[in-house]
């Protein structure tokens, strides 16, 4: 009997392709009702081609699955683009997976589950011990104050040393506030870029381009392996805000000394930022049984544990084995687990229209970097720019 097709759209390339079409070769040798058979549907930054997808879905041609970025959920699940998997994953069972609940979250909608994380990051500051060597921040002993934080910056700079450049890598612009106590959506769920606390965190964040000469992290974003010799690495800039993409270019530098640690914050509890690459069966998927049965395969927590070591990732599991912890290629890993159980985790707002939002506050950002703008001007511009 030939079995099922099961069409896997996928936006990652490369190694975290590779990572993930071994869960599915596994998945294909375990069974023989369904084939499940994955197709690159990334765009330039390998974020989901979200377009090409609501196209294939008005036109009845979904794919079975799809994998998505957790914050695009919300949005393609208010459209109706996704499959709730209340019936399919039952708490009971996501409870045996043992995921560690802001992970689970991230895939969550009005109560219900819309996406199975699969993969999870956390976005954090990196270190670059060499070139913290006779300030504050020696050994890494980043303070859990942001103003005491600001001071060693300042320190930095007196030496002639760049301490940190907000677009570098400057993927997730709208991170800022949650540093200084801001939010971008009231208690009554108005978009408020122009909150107090907002203002005062992209002031500080513009003030960078005063302190140093930093024509030429001019961009929004100015991407890690972008040039080389990258600016981290060699110690032009001594911290960068990121995730595991900069875990893969340490691990080419065995003799760099280098540590992961949460960022400071103005009520002097750190924070990080996590993310999640989720699993979702779209509304319309031709074959929603098979989508489920490899649902249900790839979030096994051996294979959870699996993708993260093929990504070099952190798990978004609650407990992590041994077996995992050995084989991890990122020797820091114990550091980031402890910035998981001691910080405040906070992601992007779960809202709808949250990526139109988002584009407001990019521009707002590049208003703001470019010196066009002054902070509280871009966000009051951005406040206005949407209509409910």
């Amino acid at each position: 009997m030939a079995r099922i097709r099961i069409e896997y759209w996928e936006k990652w390339g490369g190694e975290e392709w590779e990572a993930m079409a071994g869960i599915v070769r596994s998945f294909n040798d375990a069974q023989h009702s369904y084939e499940v058979v994955m197709m690159q549907a990334g765009d330039w930054s390998s974020s989901p081609d979200l377009p090409r997808f609501l196209a294939a879905q008005q036109q009845g041609t979904p794919p079975d699955l799809i994998g998505l970025e957790d914050h695009q959920v919300v949005d393609l699940a208010v459209q109706g683009a996704l499959t709730s998997l209340e019936e399919i994953v039952t708490p009971a069972e996501l409870a045996t997976m043992g995921y560690h609940q802001p992970f689970l979250e991230l895939g969550i909608h009005n109560d219900k589950l819309y996406g199975v994380p699969v993969s999870g990051d956390i976005v954090t500051l990196y270190v670059n011990l060499a070139s913290v060597q006779g300030t504050p921040f020696e050994a890494g002993r980043i303070p859990a104050d942001l103003s005491e934080f600001d001071a060693g910056l300042e320190q930095l700079r007196a030496q002639n040393r760049i301490g940190l450049v907000p677009t570098y890598p400057g993927w997730w612009p709208q991170a800022w506030p949650m540093f200084f106590g801001g939010f971008w959506f009231d208690s009554d769920g108005k978009f408020t870029p122009d909150y107090p606390a907002n203002v005062q965190a992209y002031e500080w964040v513009s003030s960078f381009r005063k302190r140093w000469d930093l024509d030429a992290f001019h961009a929004l974003f100015n991407p890690i392996e972008a040039r080389e010799p990258d600016p981290f690495l060699v110690g032009e800039v001594a911290m960068i805000f990121e995730g595991d993409w900069i875990v893969r270019r340490l691990l080419h530098v065995p003799d760099l000394e280098w540590m992961p640690a949460a960022f400071p914050t103005v009520s002097q509890k750190p924070a990080a930022l996590i993310v999640a690459d989720v699993l979702s069966i779209p509304k319309g998927a031709q074959h929603p049984e098979g989508a489920a049965a490899f649902l249900h395969y790839a979030m096994q927590p051996k294979e959870i544990e699996r993708l993260a070591l093929g990504h070099l990732k952190i798990s978004p599991l609650r407990t992590w084995s041994r077996s995992f912890l050995a084989q991890h290629r990122n020797d820091k890993l114990g550091m980031l687990r402890d910035i998981l159980s001691s910080s405040q985790l906070f992601h992007d707002p779960r809202v709808p229209g949250w990526i139109r939002y988002l584009e407001q506050i990019k521009r707002a950002f590049v208003r703001i970097w470019s010196g066009k703008q002054a902070p509280a001007q871009a966000l009051a511009l951005a406040s206005g720019a949407i209509v409910a």
